[in-house]
């Protein structure tokens, strides 16, 4: 199994979830886990496995174009590949018949993460500070691919679908991560731009930077990591923050420490569904055996992308 960094920082598979799922249906199968973080390291890693007599490789791919890369690997000694994160194209599975998808929706879980924000709006745990009955919000985070913004549209019309209809304050798409979420809040409340270490050894900000904005209600980020590095300072001022966050978890974790976690990508699921594809890869079955997923004319499915808490 081959992580990679797909969206917003993250791999589609979990090698150590997937470790405990063979060890639990098939303790038999030996795993080999990788963390590639680039292409270029995806097929290294998997040139080492097939040098290794691997009977399966699951790759979290970073882009679709690696996937062709992948199948010229694999494809002379009939590897199978069972790829999730980036899409590959209809006519790259179309090249290999030993190859399958296992995709997420980023638009169910920006549908699941609207409709949490829009109830706690409803029921108070959002307050409607300025009494106008619209969500003051700021948004946080994105990776260029367009998922974080696929996150923010799904999730402001989930919201707007409930009867909450929603005030922009700040947005930023093109950055994510701890250090971005924090610079994100230190511009959103008009503080100094210093570093996070310097922040908490300090124990204190001071000064003011350039731009500052009103205060929202509310900021809405598009992962955990975004979200825990604007956390510290948005919660001192008493400002709802709520993320997507990898795993239920990760999300247990994140509300833990004050942060609204009310959706997850569907990564377990992803990767529970490969290890019951090897699986029945291994023991000459159909992939799809029991699972209750079912595959189009590609070999791709789809397993839920976000999971309300």
């Amino acid at each position: 199994i081959i992580e990679c960094p797909w969206v917003l920082g993250g791999s589609a598979f979990d090698a150590g979830y997937a470790e405990t799922q063979f060890a639990a249906n098939n303790p038999e199968v030996s795993l080999i886990s990788c963390f590639a973080e680039n292409k270029q390291q995806v097929l290294e890693y998997a040139q080492n496995l097939l040098l290794d007599d691997a009977k399966a490789i699951l790759v979290s791919l970073p882009d679709s174009g690696t996937a062709d890369d992948l199948i010229a690997l694999c494809k002379e000694k009939g590897v199978p590949l069972i790829f999730s994160g980036a899409k590959p194209t209809q006519e790259t599975m179309e090249s290999y018949d030993k190859c399958w998808y296992i995709g997420m929706l980023c638009e169910q879980t920006g549908e699941v993460m609207g409709k949490a924000v829009a109830q706690d709006f409803k029921d108070g745990i959002i307050p409607d500070t300025n009494g106008d009955s619209l969500l003051q919000y700021a948004w946080f985070g994105g990776d260029n691919t367009g998922a974080g913004e696929l996150h923010y549209q799904y999730c402001l019309q989930s919201c707007a679908d409930m009867g909450v209809f929603s005030n922009e304050i700040f947005s930023q798409f093109t950055a994510c991560g701890v250090d971005a979420g924090y610079a994100m809040a230190q511009n959103l409340l008009g503080v100094s731009i210093i570093g996070a270490d310097s922040a908490s050894q300090s124990g204190e900000i001071v000064d003011t930077a350039p731009v500052s904005y009103p205060t929202p209600e509310a900021v809405l980020c598009s992962d955990s990591a975004t979200a825990e590095g604007a956390a510290p300072l948005l919660l001192e001022q008493n400002i709802y923050v709520a993320c997507v966050a990898w795993s239920e978890a990760e999300a247990k974790s994140l509300e833990e420490k004050g942060i609204h976690a009310p959706v997850w990508f569907a990564r377990d699921e992803a990767t529970e569904y490969a290890v019951l594809f090897v699986d029945n890869l291994l023991n000459g079955r159909h992939v799809t055996l029991d699972t209750d997923l079912y595959l189009d004319e590609f070999r791709q499915t789809l397993v839920t992308a976000g999971k309300e808490k």
